[in-house]
């Protein structure tokens, strides 16, 4: 009894598997709607419209035409979207989205709809350094979407202008640090331009206990073209920097993850585990900062080149937040302790006396620049600066 019982559930099992194994082939095989991209980016420049041609796709094709609605998502759509990615968009005015036709025909025989065009009005009042997002949802009454692939993002961004940045020959910014400033998880970030290489070029930090460089001659082969992130701990990535070439780098320390991790124009470059609970800025080289280590004893170790948008955080940011932040960011933005964007406008002499760059966050960390006794010179460049 027991045996034929046993003959009984097996044959039950393998039944059941059979018939989900031709449910989930034919739910595979079965026909659907998509957009082929989830997201495309559309960068302002001197028009006041942009046009859009709208598609979808089926997966097969069919021997009926297909009607497809589009309906343009409103702002809780981008809220949900900035919330999975760890982005900040804005939501396009509505008012400035013109769709000319809302339905369209994926014709029999085809796999492509009708080409609807979305005008996107008034992007010359868009905002410089901010970028904007537009979800337009697909749904059709007779065949299903794919889950997830039902929603096209159109990211509108404008990008900053920089004309004018710092010129580094020796010189340095002090960022006023106490050690009662508190750094669990950080970020420095800067735009950065080498001219020429020499021996543990300093970009931004306090040497001895968290420093991001470039020209470690300690490092194998004495490599003066690498970038590494030292102090208390350290590594390096491999990618060979150039001179004459504009690079957004950045360096994040996640605390309660221990991630640290060295991006490279906002690709991930090198990454290592740590477990460092806190990082006092302000000890061992004399304090914070950014192209030189003013009056070091060791050596003031200075970067040959350019910078801009130098920015010290106290929250490890993400990589979509760097890569689309580079070259401008909210000076609202949470966890932003220092913020200078060198672009010629920010320095001033204060009493007549000691020259300082203004910080462009809600801190106030004014940086005292070289010692106080000049400021840093500005270099006008010939076409706006991009990262490519």
């Amino acid at each position: 009894m027991k045996n034929h019982l046993f003959k009984y559930l097996a044959c039950f099992a393998i039944t059941v598997l059979f018939i989900g194994c031709n449910d989930s082939e034919n739910y595979l095989l079965e026909k659907k709607i998509y957009f082929e991209k989830s997201e495309i980016k559309l960068e302002v420049e001197d028009q006041t419209t942009i046009d859009y041609e709208l598609n979808c796709r089926l997966s097969k094709k069919s021997s009926s035409s297909e009607e497809v609605t589009y309906a343009i998502a409103d702002k809780s759509a981008v809220d949900r979207y900035n919330q999975r990615n760890g982005t900040d968009y804005e939501a396009f005015d509505l008012a400035n989205i013109n769709l000319e036709e809302t339905n369209t025909i994926i014709s029999s025989g085809q796999v492509y709809s009708e080409k609807n065009i979305l005008t996107l009005n008034n992007v010359d009042k868009m905002e410089e350094g901010k970028s904007y997002l537009v979800p337009i949802h697909i749904t059709c009454s007779s065949t299903p979407v794919v889950e997830g692939e039902d929603t096209l993002y159109l990211v509108l961004t404008k990008p900053i202008r920089i004309l004018k940045v710092g010129r580094f020959y020796s010189s340095s910014i002090k960022v006023p640090l106490l050690p009662t400033d508190p750094f669990k998880s950080v970020t420095y970030e800067a735009l950065i331009y080498i001219d020429s290489f020499g021996g543990n070029n300093t970009i931004m930090g306090s040497e001895g206990t968290l420093i991001l460089r470039i020209g470690d001659l300690a490092l194998p082969g004495g490599a003066n073209d690498l970038i590494q992130i030292a102090g208390s701990k350290q590594f390096h990535a491999d990618q060979k920097f150039v001179a004459n070439k504009w690079y957004h780098v950045a360096f994040t320390y996640d605390q309660p993850t221990g991630k640290a991790i060295i991006y490279i124009d906002g690709e991930k470059a090198a990454e290592s585990t740590w477990d460092t609970p806190s990082f006092d800025l302000t000890r061992d080289g004399g304090g914070f900062f950014i192209g030189k280590i003013d009056g070091f004893m060791w050596g003031e170790r200075p970067l040959y080149g350019k910078m801009s948008e130098v920015r010290l955080w106290s929250v490890a940011r993400t990589q979509n937040q760097l890569q689309q932040n580079m070259t401008n960011v909210d000076p609202k933005s949470e966890g932003l302790v220092a913020y200078y964007k060198l672009n010629g406008t920010d320095q001033y002499q204060a009493d007549n006396s000691q020259w300082f760059v203004k910080d462009q966050s809600e801190k106030g960390m004014n940086g005292i620049v070289n010692g106080g006794r000049r400021e840093i010179q500005t270099f006008e460049l010939d076409s706006p600066l991009s990262i490519k």
